[in-house]
C-alpha cells in the first residue's frame, strides 16, 4: 500500500463518522435549515481563500514543473468552488459581501492556522498533507451519501451534491495522492511521520467542523467595561 493510501486507510473511521453528522445527514435528506447552510457558506468562503495561499506556498516549494502544475490545478479547483459558493449565496438570498466579511468560526480559524503553519514551515509534502483531508473528504463523503440515498429531481441541495460529485475533482485528488507519494519517496522516516501527523490533524478538523457548522458556532465576545 502506498504512503498516501495508507493515510486514507487510517482516516477511514473519521470519514465514517462524518457521513453520520447531522449537517451531512440534513444535506442528503434535503431538510438542512437554510440558515445553517448559509453559515457554512460564510465560514467556508474565507477558508477557501486561505487554501489558495497554502497552495501558493506549495508552488514556491515545488522544484518539478509537474508539481507546480498540480498546485496550480488545486488553485483553479478552489476558485471554481468559491464561485459555486457565490451562486449558492445568491440563490439563498445572501449578498456576496456576506461571504467576504463574515469571520470564520473558532475551529475553522484553527484549521486555517494549522494549514498555513504546516505549509510555511514545511516541505511540499507537508503542504499537500495539510490540504489532502479537504480534497478527499468532501468528494468521498458525497459519493457514499449518494450511494445510500439517490437524489430526487426537486432535492433542495441537488446543486451542492452535483458540484462535489463532479468526476473532475477525483482527477485532482489522484494527482494530489501521486504528488504526496513522490514526496514520501524522497523523505526520511521522520519527515514521513510529520506528513502523516499533519494530515491526521487536518482530518480531525474536517470531522469536528461538521458540528461547528450545524451548531453555527460563534466566538465568545464580551464588551469592555464602561
Amino acid at each position: 500500500m502506498s504512503f498516501s493510501r495508507r493515510l486514507l486507510s487510517n482516516a477511514e473511521p473519521y470519514l465514517q463518522a462524518q457521513v453520520k453528522k447531522p449537517f451531512l445527514q440534513g444535506l442528503i435528506n434535503g431538510d438542512l435549515p437554510v440558515e445553517i447552510f448559509q453559515y457554512w457558506l460564510r465560514v467556508d468562503y474565507p477558508y477557501l481563500h486561505n487554501f489558495i495561499k497554502v497552495c501558493a506556498l506549495g508552488i514556491l516549494r515545488a522544484d518539478d514543473p509537474a508539481d507546480v502544475a498540480i498546485m496550480l490545478r488545486h488553485v483553479a479547483s478552489v476558485q471554481d468552488e468559491m464561485r459555486d459558493h457565490e451562486q449558492h449565496a445568491e440563490r439563498t438570498g445572501m449578498k456576496i459581501e456576506d461571504l467576504r466579511t463574515h469571520p470564520m468560526g473558532p475551529l475553522k480559524y484553527s484549521y486555517t492556522r494549522h494549514q498555513l503553519a504546516s505549509a510555511y514551515h514545511g516541505s511540499l509534502g507537508d503542504v499537500q498533507a495539510a490540504i489532502l483531508a479537504c480534497q478527499w473528504g468532501y468528494g468521498e463523503a458525497v459519493q457514499r451519501l449518494l450511494k445510500e440515498k439517490p437524489l430526487q429531481e426537486d432535492h433542495a441541495y441537488r446543486d451542492w451534491f452535483a458540484f462535489h460529485s463532479d468526476p473532475g475533482h477525483r482527477e485532482g485528488l489522484e494527482q494530489a495522492l501521486d504528488l504526496l507519494d513522490r514526496q514520501a519517496g524522497l523523505s526520511t522516516t521522520q519527515q514521513c511521520e510529520r506528513m502523516a501527523t499533519i494530515f491526521m490533524i487536518s482530518v480531525q478538523h474536517e470531522t469536528m467542523l461538521w458540528d461547528e457548522y450545524y451548531g453555527m458556532t460563534r466566538w465568545e465576545t464580551y464588551p469592555p467595561p464602561q
